[in-house]
């Protein structure tokens, strides 16, 4: 199985908790495992907010841009 990571980045308080959560959600609907790099720091957030995430995102109405980037694998 390959792996892929999603990075959301942005300023402190945009909503990138939000969006990583309902990005969580919609891979699991879908059948896709999923984990979090920083496991710890994922469940502080999901205790702060309930795991309820649509409510974040209607007070930080944020936008996504999607960037697609290829990583060289390294050749044995």
């Amino acid at each position: 199985m390959s792996e892929i990571t999603v990075t959301v980045s942005g300023p402190v308080g945009c909503g990138k908790s939000a969006i990583a959560g309902e990005i969580e959600i919609a891979l699991r609907a879908v059948g896709v495992p999923v984990r979090y790099a920083d496991a710890a720091s994922s469940q502080s957030e999901k205790r702060m907010t309930g795991a309820d995430w649509t409510g974040y995102i209607d007070m930080y109405q944020p936008s996504v841009v999607i960037v697609e980037s290829i990583v060289p694998t390294s050749k044995g």
